[in-house]
């Protein structure tokens, strides 16, 4: 893998794993290492193989001698049976001076199917209903929060959308696959089955049965097993989002961090909003900021942030910071950009002219636009950039090869000096 993308990968997945896939954006495929796959994606995966398993793995329970229940039968004659190990299936002979036996045992097949390892087959659907479970009510917040912020009437707004609703439908599919696969199950079975973590005994030897015991414990032990298994099965590539959006996520756990080493906390789970978008809330004495990630714009419409879009019909900042400040909110922009090229990292001053809130100055009111619009890029400095003699535009350098995280806090800190004196002189 490029050595920038295996930085960002790194970086993320420690942040979490949910962040390497593609979400709203586009995707790449890279031979990356094991743990490089999102648990969300290793998850329905590893439904996809439980599942489409089972109807082969009932048939050859039903179908093939060597996993069917058996029982054993003793006779008088020794015709395909061996010698039983019971004292009493033996007689001492007067004649011969010996011990001979009067029965044999034999094994003879049963037309019951033995339900032993269906019940451990049932097991494992449970423990992936119980995680997909715990993944389906965190992802189903993480969409229906950007659904709430990813609103607009264009066409990259309807497209957001639809990739939203398809993910929110790729975990309830995974649900009725898995209940699907029960109910299948208890069907066969035809009696009360109470799941268990017991390895049948004998385990049956058939082709399904032998793949699936190789696959259980990837299954069993998921956190440990799993993205080796997928990273395999996938023959070393995975797919992940691309490396822009990667780039920008990688941007945002670094604004998160810098804003917590200067003692700002949050109080929910950051992840759905980096993932999918939506808005963090920063606290610091008695001082609320919000981050929103990848805002949408839109003309004529007013946002939760205050702001709204003005001469075009749509903006989408990556990274929009709102304030206290005079007579209202202010706004700071962080857009990141892969690229070094001046022209690009100066046009994100756009965001100055196209952005703007309603305020009051001597009790009038007025329009006004953010305070700053900046981009972050992988460029080699050690502070930052400034494009314009009033700071209001400016870049970042954030290089995930050559990282330093002083520039990042130097311009943090001027946000957070301002949303200080105007939130505390606002209290009084």
């Amino acid at each position: 893998m490029n050595p920038f993308i295996q930085v960002l990968v790194d970086d993320l997945k420690h942040f979490s794993s949910e962040l390497l896939a593609s979400g709203l954006h586009g995707s790449q495929q890279v031979t990356a290492g094991i743990g490089s796959v999102a648990n969300t994606t290793a998850l329905l995966k590893s439904i996809d193989v439980l599942t489409a398993l089972i109807p082969q793995l009932l048939t050859e329970l039903q179908t093939t001698d060597a996993t069917r229940k058996v029982m054993l039968h003793y006779s008088a004659s020794p015709k395909q049976a061996i010698f039983s190990r019971r004292a009493c299936d033996y007689q001492y002979d007067n004649t011969r001076k010996r011990l001979l036996p009067a029965h044999w045992i034999s094994i003879v097949p049963v037309p019951e199917v033995d339900v032993r390892p269906m019940r451990w087959l049932l097991y494992l659907i449970e423990l992936q209903e119980t995680a997909l479970a715990k993944i389906h009510v965190r992802t189903t917040k993480y969409i229906d929060d950007s659904l709430r912020i990813q609103q607009g009437d264009s066409n990259y707004a309807q497209n957001d959308r639809a990739t939203l609703l398809g993910m929110r439908e790729r975990l309830d599919e995974a649900q009725t696959k898995l209940e699907h696969a029960r109910s299948t199950l208890l069907r066969k079975i035809e009696q009360r089955c109470i799941p268990t973590a017991t390895l049948p005994d004998p385990y049956p030897r058939s082709p399904a049965w032998t793949s699936l015991r190789r696959y259980a414990q990837h299954l069993i032990q998921p956190d440990e097993y799993l993205p080796g298994f997928l990273h395999g099965l996938l023959n070393g590539t995975i797919e992940i989002a691309d490396t822009p959006y990667l780039y920008q996520r990688w941007c945002g756990i670094k604004l998160l961090q810098a804003f917590e080493l200067l003692g700002w906390v949050w109080h929910k789970d950051p992840i759905g909003a980096l993932f999918l978008g939506g808005e963090i809330r920063l606290h610091k004495a008695n001082v609320r900021i919000s981050l929103w990630v990848e805002p949408r714009f839109s003309l004529g419409k007013i946002h939760p942030s205050g702001f709204s879009c003005r001469e075009v019909l749509e903006t989408h900042p990556d990274y929009f910071i709102v304030t206290p400040g005079q007579g209202g909110w202010d706004g700071f922009i962080l857009d990141p950009t892969t690229t070094a090229d001046i022209d690009v990292r100066r046009g994100k001053g756009k965001y100055l002219d196209h952005l703007e809130m309603l305020s009051t100055v001597s009790g009038v009111a007025t329009m006004r636009s953010p305070k700053r619009a900046w981009s972050a890029a992988p460029i080699h400095h050690t502070h930052c950039e400034i494009h314009d003699s009033e700071g209001h535009e400016g870049t970042i350098p954030m290089h995930p090869l050559h990282w330093s995280l002083q520039p990042l806090i130097d311009w943090v800190v001027d946000i957070e000096g301002h949303a200080l004196a105007w939130g505390n002189l606002l209290q009084y």
